[in-house]
């Protein structure tokens, strides 16, 4: 899975918002947070990001119920590359016992005008028979939720933090 988005700023400068407790708060209050994000810089300019979730549930399929538990989650952002022209990172999930697998990288690479932040994700269902179609379902969920977060991330930097 791929999502991407253009924004009128410099790759640092969102960074700054997507690194932001605020942000990061208001963003998993309207998108399925389950605690505080927490933010920490290390010495060697990489910035951890730790953002509890949890998974809607109530929108999974019948018989993929049972695999995503109470749908529990923590995601974690390893922003390690850092740059005035491009930014990168990666992004894990601890799902706790369920037999699902996430994990991607995040870009941000300066552009005409601004810049342009590309997620991508690695979904792994390990459930005989089903996983493909489990995966499937997972990758469009999470499409969807990328894409809104990064439009939440564009009206944040416009000014509009509700």
């Amino acid at each position: 899975m791929r999502v991407e988005h253009s924004y009128d700023v410099a790759p640092k400068a969102l960074l700054d918002v997507l690194t932001d407790e605020a942000f990061l708060a208001a963003r998993s209050a309207r998108f399925g947070g389950s605690g505080t994000p927490v933010v920490k810089r290390s010495g060697d300019d990489a910035i951890v990001v730790t953002v509890p979730r949890k998974l809607p549930v109530d929108a999974v399929p019948g018989p993929f119920r049972s695999m995503v538990g109470k749908g529990n989650l923590v995601q974690t952002d390893t922003w390690s590359e850092i740059a005035d022209d491009q930014v990168a990172g990666t992004w894990t999930t601890d799902v706790g016992d369920t037999p699902l697998q996430l994990n991607g990288t995040h870009e941000i690479t300066a552009d005409s005008g601004g810049c342009r932040y590309v997620v991508t994700a690695n979904v792994k269902v390990k459930v005989r028979f089903i996983g493909g179609q489990a995966e499937g379902l997972v990758r469009q969920r999470l499409a969807d939720l990328v894409g809104r977060e990064m439009e939440f991330a564009a009206k944040w930097l416009d000014g509009d933090k509700a």
